[in-house]
């Protein structure tokens, strides 16, 4: 096709330009799916921490709340969603746990050693609290 005044090199700036246009609009679509990859994540970390929790005896009801640790970039690796594959993944800042019995300094003594370990959290960073 020939239009008046647009040679070549023309038609290549156009082409290059409509292309960095997708790149950023693609790139601005799929950057949105780290932020839900985070929150998926908390989620389950929060969904397997609380099945923890009910695990010990004195717990009946227990609510979990974690902070992960994304701004710093200290990412660990993981194979934690069972699929054998390893990928980075945010660490666990703190842990904040409300439950029945949590009050009890026994039952607060076994929940934080027990979340410590299971998810490399140092014990100062773990709270928990009786409801």
């Amino acid at each position: 096709m020939k239009l008046p005044g647009w040679d070549r090199n023309r038609w290549i700036l156009l082409l290059l330009a409509l292309m960095g246009a997708v790149m950023l609009l693609l790139g601005g679509v799929l950057g949105k799916r780290d932020g839900a990859g985070a929150s998926d994540y908390a989620g389950y970390l929060e969904t397997r921490a609380r099945a923890l929790c009910l695990s010990i005896e004195g717990v009946e009801e227990a609510e979990v709340f974690l902070t992960l640790d994304e701004a710093s970039g200290g990412a660990v690796q993981t194979g934690v969603f069972g699929d054998g594959a390893e990928r980075a993944s945010p660490s666990v800042r703190g842990i904040a746990v409300v439950c029945t019995g949590g009050d009890l300094p026994r039952v607060r003594a076994t929940l934080t050693e027990l979340l410590s370990a299971a998810l490399a959290v140092p014990t100062n960073r773990i709270r928990v609290a009786g409801k």
